[in-house]
């Protein structure tokens, strides 16, 4: 009897261990199968650790991006738009980890729990419909002219990205030469997956915040003699702007005025309306992609310290498409929109729409506050930068330039939007080390909207 109860003791913790076994298996099986499937040495997708067998992509308009064809992925016919599109798309060699080939490989290569990647003819997967427009994508890449830096389009009240340009790019059918300069950082999503110093369009945030917490703003005269002495260091302007109201504060972009709000709402209030418009976000998503927070921090500043954070310099940096959508609420009474890539999925063209349940990302400041922003952003448009072609679109926008030490050019910025029903986009330019915000980025910007808007004159 003894002998009997221990075999049976045996088996039965056999059993117990081939139970956890097998549930720890089904387990990983459901978390991580898909990535097992879509794994380069899978001959199946695979070849020579290229992706050949995979589900189209499609613009917005139905141009296909990328699709499967005789045992290679072909890209879009004209080589700019391929260029334009890379970093969406993303390279065969999946180095470029935000493109749509890594991250929605299991959509594309059809993969389910049943059948696996399995496929019996190449390029047998689901496709993708994606938001982006390739001529508009074309016209942005264009207008950097080789330069590095970021364009980003969106429609602020559907949180649809119509451009995602970064630069440096490269043709996806000719892979560079990583060890070339002129490609340092080629696979980086400058829209996604970077941060840069903001520089004068952080302004816009810390106008916000004094317009919700300090009182007696409309009636407040600001005095800039070009210069603020402060504990710890002192604040500079380009140039004396003499007695102006808080309006005029943001159209001359004085970095003096605005050191002295950011004083006055203190390291708390600001740090907190700066959160409000995305810094120090984390784990952000954009559709299964993930997108970098940026960073604002006041711990243990000094006076000239918080002065320089109240301009955007100090030790903030801030992701241009998060920033995008913190503009694009300006236009949209205060009202963050989720913004998105993934117009829908299918098999071919036939595309079920994406399932979205809310594009409500909360909001960032008040309607009333969104609607005074509104008007100072579009009076700087009429008194410094010009409309260009954008006549009737009512441009709003705010430049920045931003210093970024090291002996090197300042980052140059333009950010805004069209206040306009038949053209609601957002906007975000950024030139690395392109100087003036209003002399390389704004320039970028026109052209870009000038594209966009093409369609709906003609």
């Amino acid at each position: 009897m003894k002998l009997m109860g221990k075999r049976a003791a045996i088996l039965m913790a056999l059993c117990l261990l081939f139970t956890f076994g097998l549930s720890f298996f089904l387990y990983s099986y459901v978390r991580d199968a898909a990535a097992w499937a879509t794994y380069p040495v899978n001959r199946h997708l695979y070849r020579n650790g290229r992706l050949v067998s995979a589900g189209d992509i499609y613009d917005r308009n139905g141009d296909v991006l990328a699709a499967s064809e005789n045992g290679a992925r072909r890209y879009h016919g004209d080589g700019a738009v391929r260029r334009a599109v890379m970093h969406l798309v993303g390279d065969a060699d999946g180095n470029v980890a935000t493109g749509l080939q890594v991250s929605y490989r299991s959509t594309l290569t059809g993969w389910n729990v049943f059948t696996g990647a399995y496929s019996f003819d190449q390029g047998g997967g689901r496709s993708i419909t994606t938001t982006a427009d390739a001529p508009l994508c074309k016209a942005a890449y264009e207008a950097l002219n080789g330069r590095r830096g970021t364009v980003g389009v969106m429609n602020y009240r559907t949180g649809e990205i119509l451009c995602m340009v970064s630069s440096p790019s490269f043709d996806p059918t000719k892979p560079p030469d990583v060890n070339d300069p002129k490609y340092e950082g080629v696979y980086l999503n400058r829209l996604l997956s970077a941060s840069f110093v903001p520089g004068s369009i952080f302004k816009l945030v810390t106008a916000a915040a004094a317009l919700e917490q300090l009182s007696g703003l409309p009636d407040r005269v600001f005095v800039c003699d070009g210069l603020l002495e402060l504990d710890g260091g002192r604040i500079t302007c380009p140039r004396t702007h003499g007695t102006q109201d808080f309006g005029q504060t943001l159209t001359n972009s004085c970095n003096v005025a605005f050191a002295e709000l950011a004083l006055d709402l203190g390291p708390a209030k600001l740090t907190q309306y700066a959160e409000r418009a995305g810094f120090n976000s984390q784990n952000m998503q954009m559709d299964n992609i993930s997108v970098a927070g940026g960073s604002f921090t006041l711990d243990g500043a000094r006076e000239a310290d918080i002065g320089w954070a109240g301009v955007g310099q100090h030790k903030s940096l801030v992701n241009p498409l998060t920033y995008m959508q913190f503009v694009g609420s300006v236009a949209h009474g205060g009202q963050r929109v989720k913004p998105h890539i993934i117009k829908g999925t299918g098999v071919g063209f036939l595309t079920v729409p994406r399932l979205a349940f809310s594009a409500s990302a909360g909001r960032s400041m008040s309607a009333g506050t969104a609607d005074a922003l509104k008007g100072m952003m579009r009076d700087n448009v009429l008194n410094n930068y010009g409309e260009g072609k954008l006549g009737g679109y009512n441009l709003c926008g705010k430049t920045g330039t931003a210093e970024v030490g090291g002996g090197l050019k300042p980052h140059s910025w333009f950010v805004g939007f069209l206040d306009s029903d038949k053209a609601p986009l957002c906007f975000a330019v950024l030139v690395e080390n392109g100087g003036a915000g209003s002399a390389a980025a704004a320039g970028v910007a026109k052209t870009v909207l000038a594209q966009a808007v093409k369609g709906i004159r003609d």
